[in-house]
């Protein structure tokens, strides 16, 4: 009987051990291709240009090119297919797509395309004369006044090469918040009242601006301000801003008359009656993006039959009209915030 006992106990152990295995194994696969998606994301949206890739029509690049960069040397030729094939968003939207040409695979991010510029000359790692001056400016920020300086381009490069180093901060932004600015980004960045309140002061002809995650600092005075002092805003992400009401709604209602697209998702404290009246009065209105909100039958009828009249675009989860639904419910979101 001991004997029996001891066996079935081995038993038991080596069995506890496989499974131990098999959920290491498991664990060690999923982290793998966690870090296979997210390569892919900053490849096929961002950083393509940059490692060196070459970029066909559409934005496509050559799976073989891709597989020789040194940051895929992990990942094989199936992996990297299979991954573009089954990868979706937290939207349920294929992230990437491919395609053959002539014997060869091509493949691309499906939004969110917006390709940084390779900072060296091509074929080599010496920095381009633009980026060695843009890199000092940035570095020696405090010996430089930009309040008259007329090239948007040049100071929406800065901001993102100092947002990239994780340098745009409150000081930062003091010398670069400047009126040549239409286009500004502030996703990801940490930023006061006070530092709003210099975009307002400091940037009145901001047509593109995203406050995506700036919900710590978001609330409906605030809003209200800043829809009243940037009457030229065209395009607004306030993604994640949790503290907006009812209150910020009417204030985009009555103020945001050049509104064209607007971002309210991962918002729950806006109601379906303040989103409806956002929607009859703005009268620029094109894109509304409520993808996550809680919108009763009743009030899906009347945001689709608004929606109809003026020709408007809604994402929001479950509509699957795409006379106002968009076929891909992130194809848009690149207009949030876009800089140059």
């Amino acid at each position: 009987m001991k004997s029996r006992a001891r066996g079935t106990k081995n038993t038991f152990r080596m069995g506890t051990d496989k499974n131990n295995i098999s959920l290491e194994m498991e664990e060690k696969k999923l982290e793998k291709d966690d870090r296979l998606s997210k390569r892919l994301c900053y490849i096929l949206r961002y950083g393509a240009l940059k490692e060196g890739l070459k970029l066909y029509c559409g934005d496509f690049v050559e799976l073989d090119q891709l597989l020789d960069l040194e940051l895929m040397r992990h990942n094989s030729k199936e992996e990297v297919i299979h991954k573009v094939d089954i990868s979706l968003s937290h939207r349920n939207a294929k992230r990437f797509e491919r395609k053959e040409e002539n014997g060869k695979i091509y493949v691309r991010a499906c939004f969110c395309r917006n390709f940084e510029e390779n900072p060296c000359h091509e074929g080599s790692s010496v920095p381009r004369l633009t980026e060695s001056c843009l890199q000092y400016i940035c570095t020696n920020l405090n010996d430089y006044d930009l309040e008259d300086f007329p090239d948007e381009h040049l100071v929406s490069k800065m901001i993102q090469k100092m947002k990239k180093q994780s340098k745009l901060n409150s000081a930062a932004l003091r010398q670069l918040l400047v009126p040549v600015l239409e286009h500004l980004d502030l996703s990801g960045v940490y930023v006061t009242e006070s530092t709003l309140r210099l975009v307002w002061r400091n940037c009145p002809n901001l047509r593109v601006l995203s406050l995506k995650d700036c919900g710590y600092l978001m609330t409906d005075s605030i809003m209200e301000q800043l829809v009243k002092k940037l009457p030229h805003l065209e395009s607004l992400s306030l993604c994640a801003c949790k503290h907006l009401t009812d209150r910020a709604a009417k204030a985009l209602s009555k103020h945001a008359k050049n509104l064209r697209e607007l971002n309210l998702s991962w918002i729950s404290t806006i109601s379906e009656a303040a989103i409806i009246d956002l929607m009859t009065n703005c009268s620029q209105l094109v894109f509304l993006d409520i993808y996550d909100h809680k919108i009763s039958q009743d009030g899906r009828s009347v945001i689709a039959d608004i929606a109809r009249q003026r020709k408007m675009k809604i994402v929001l989860k479950g509509l699957t009209d795409l006379e106002i639904a968009p076929e891909n419910p992130c194809s848009l979101l690149p207009n949030f915030g876009k800089v140059w």
